[in-house]
């Protein structure tokens, strides 16, 4: 290929972006102003699809497109070697994913653009790298001139609708992939897939994509981007049905009626989101009451607590001299029965041989009282039944157990 000083001298060459045997980007400048300026290698072209390639940007010029690349002037040489075409310089992309208003408008924008090409002609060359932002505005770059100049031999990966990969034919609808696949990227900043060469990528192309549900985006949205990457490419819109989907989405939030976009043969064949309600949540009732007369609850200690159990009842004592330093527990006796004893055939042993008990006739004479002799009986045999053993945690003091000890023995010795 010659360089660009004999091709081009009018022009001063800034930087060479990209060069192949087909196709050789510049950045070039003239007047202080900067340009693109892409060179096609014509051999083995006729000259009437170079010619109709002209007339194609010729109308592209005309038209003045906000949303299409400004092209300025396309020459060739004499021998028709090599074809030149000059167009407006952009470098500035915007950074994704994407906030779903610019989303909206740029897919509105985009499918304004699409409208100078569909349905006679194609782009071609959908993809962000391709995709600009001047003055608040979305641009769209050059189109795919080596389609239309190698349309018999031609494979490019910008061209990875699943019927090119099939048969070899792009139209409009495969477009409408492209878009779908830009889209993609704009909502989760990944591409769909991810391969290391283009077969594999056509492979999985051909696969189907998987589309999930994007939270962070409206249901509208959603389900656009399931239309416009649909795998079949009779069920996808047109460049005006997206644009009047466009168009409702940003008039109200409320779901669109596919129908009124797409015919309802199509709209049954394709899957569609539905849309999502947010579930209450219900407090969990994890809270079990029992009835203590009927149950237990369960309960499984670890095997620290059962010897340290077992180790406390075996302590416990239902006897005075046992009871330790221990939790207190409360011990019930039931009151026996008061017998009728015959107080006649009462042996009671006198009172000189009693040491330190009743001495006198007059005392033994008030024991021949019944309610006497019954309080007293009550009194020395059963000293402690009309009270309830308590346990305390410091033991009794051994005298004063020893005083209570002799005390029972001398209410005893009064009956034998």
């Amino acid at each position: 290929m010659k360089s660009v000083e004999q091709l081009f001298p009018q022009f001063q060459v800034v930087n060479i972006v990209r060069q192949n045997t087909y196709k050789k980007s510049v950045i070039v400048k003239r007047s202080g102003y900067n340009y693109m300026l892409r060179i096609f290698n014509l051999e083995g072209i006729p000259k009437e699809r170079v010619q109709s390639i002209i007339k194609i940007l010729n109308k592209l010029s005309n038209h003045k497109n906000p949303h299409i690349v400004k092209f300025y002037e396309a020459s060739f040489d004499r021998d028709m070697t090599y074809l030149g075409i000059v167009s407006e310089y952009l470098d500035k992309q915007y950074e994704y994913p994407l906030k779903e208003i610019e989303i909206w408008n740029i897919i509105q924008e985009i499918s304004l653009a699409l409208q100078q090409f569909h349905p006679k002609r194609v782009h071609g060359k959908l993809q962000l790298s391709n995709l600009f932002q001047s003055k608040a505005k979305t641009i769209l770059g050059e189109m795919n001139i080596l389609y239309y100049l190698h349309k018999q031999n031609y494979q490019d990966i910008y061209l990875l609708a699943p019927e090119f990969i099939k048969s070899q034919i792009y139209d409009h609808k495969s477009d409408i992939w492209m878009a779908g696949y830009m889209l993609y990227q704009m909502m989760f900043k990944d591409p769909p897939i991810i391969a290391n060469n283009v077969d594999i990528l056509h492979k999985k192309i051909l696969k189907g994509i998987q589309l999930t549900y994007n939270p962070n985006y409206s249901l509208n949205l959603n389900n656009l981007l399931r239309l416009m990457i649909c795998y079949d490419a009779e069920l996808r819109p047109n460049v005006e049905q997206i644009l009047y989907f466009c168009q409702q989405s940003q008039i109200s939030t409320e779901e669109i009626n596919i129908n009124r976009i797409l015919p309802k043969f199509k709209v049954d064949k394709v899957v569609l989101h539905k849309k999502r309600t947010d579930k209450k949540s219900e407090p969990i009732q994890n809270i079990v009451y029992l009835n203590e007369d009927q149950f237990k609850q369960p309960y499984f200690p670890p095997s620290k607590i059962i010897k340290q159990k077992r180790l406390y009842l075996s302590k416990q004592t239902t006897s005075v001299m046992d009871f330790g330093p221990s939790q207190k527990t409360i011990y019930s006796v039931q009151l026996p029965k008061v017998l009728n004893y015959q107080f006649s055939k009462l042996k009671v042993k006198e009172a000189s041989t009693i040491p330190g008990s009743i001495g006198n006739a007059e005392q033994l004479e008030k024991l021949q009282n019944k309610s006497q002799i019954n309080k007293l009986e009550f009194d020395n045999l059963f000293p402690q039944t009309k009270q309830t053993l308590q346990t305390q945690r410091r033991s009794p003091n051994r005298i004063q157990l020893q005083q209570e000890f002799q005390n029972r023995q001398k209410s005893q010795r009064l009956f034998n």
